[in-house]
């Protein structure tokens, strides 16, 4: 079989994607390239890319070193573009990061490369699909520092609170530092997890837990933050005790979101009320306090940035629906009317072989 890569449909589907394109041969040279690669290489021509090998075209500092060219440096053997194109070649699909500096400009690249095979009569080829993820690399980088940094400096903090003199003066200072302290740090990890979640990052650890156990825990928890002040948080007599299995530390996440959205919606002296009940194969939690969410506030409660709280706010619910679809498995719905109030369900399988059952069904 004969590939025509001047024929302009197949221009057209190289020049759509926002990634740089290329296909080269079995001695990894590039015989065609799309429009953003020719553009970020700074060729003047196409006919100036064919004939070169990636390193070579992307500036890559190794891709002078040796006269051979790009691939053959002690350094190439490690480099992901190198092993994701043999690969390609060799007829396996691969993925790849490959990080580069720039001998001429010293900028630095992080690039995610995807690889596949094209075969033709007499010769094998290699289709490869050039992403740029520096900027994402970066802000991951620099997100954990962050959180890692920030966090040490909240623990010394909360370290040098409960070694301050026990006086009067003292007690209300250091009443207000530590919720402070513990109000910062359960942002912060907040964030963290959700940064994780979002990058497919997060790790679950299952175990079997007792609903009753696990609403009463909550509610001890939850009585402690600021926003449960002059608010009283109930357990529905309805509630029944179910065994089940789940991660509890990412439950406990998702719920005490619930929680503290609802306490944050409800007047002072008013009361909020967590349940559970076993409902076909599934065990429920919800949430229910008695204020109205507006229609058209209803309609985006679970866009990530979505918040009538003010900027930067609105993760709450986003996260809510993210931690339990995506790691617990589940499914959360809500409910608003002037005459009930609001009511957030979160419903979960009981135990792994549910879930489980369903990905069969999904994937047979």
């Amino acid at each position: 079989m004969r590939y025509d890569l001047s024929c302009p449909a197949v221009q057209i589907l190289m020049n759509t994607t926002p990634d740089f394109l290329l296909v080269l041969n079995d001695k990894r040279q590039v015989i065609y390239c799309n429009d953003n690669f020719l553009s970020f290489s700074g060729c003047p021509s196409k006919e100036d890319i064919y004939g070169n090998r990636p390193g070579e075209l992307l500036n890559c500092i190794h891709s002078t070193v040796n006269e051979a060219g790009c691939g053959t440096t002690r350094f190439c053997k490690k480099c992901g573009a190198v092993i994701a194109i043999i690969n390609g070649i060799s007829g396996k699909k691969d993925i790849q990061e490959c990080r580069i500096i720039q001998k001429d400009t010293g900028k630095s690249f992080v690039f995610r490369i995807f690889t596949s095979y094209l075969k033709s009569i007499n010769e094998n080829f290699c289709i490869m699909a050039i992403s740029d993820i520096s900027h994402e690399k970066r802000r991951r980088a620099l997100e954990r520092i962050f959180f890692h940094d920030i966090m040490n400096t909240l623990n010394s903090l909360r370290g040098c609170i409960e070694m301050m003199e026990d006086s009067e003066s003292d007690m209300n200072l250091k009443d207000l530092l530590e919720n402070l302290s513990e109000k910062i740090i359960d942002e912060i990890e907040a964030q963290r997890e959700l940064t994780a979640a979002e990058n497919d990052e997060l790790k679950t650890e299952w175990s079997s837990i007792r609903s009753l156990d696990f609403l009463k825990d909550l509610k001890v928890i939850c009585e402690k933050i600021s926003v449960a002040n002059n608010r009283w948080i109930d357990i529905d007599q309805v509630s029944t005790d179910i065994d089940f299995f789940s991660d509890r530390v990412i439950l406990t996440r998702v719920l005490i979101n619930m929680i503290k959205n609802a306490l944050e919606s409800t007047l002072e002296q008013g009361a909020i009320q967590l349940g559970c009940q076993h409902q076909n194969q599934e065990v429920v939690f919800w949430v229910h306090n008695q204020a109205y969410i507006p229609e058209d506030v209803q309609l985006q409660i679970f866009q990530r940035s979505f918040s009538t709280k003010g900027p930067n706010r609105g993760h709450g619910t986003y996260s809510i629906r993210l931690l339990t679809e995506r790691y617990l498995h589940g499914r959360v719905s809500f409910e608003s009317n002037h005459s009930f109030g609001t009511i957030f369900q979160v419903f979960l399988p009981l135990n792994k072989n549910h879930f489980n059952e369903k990905e069969d069904k999904n994937h047979g």
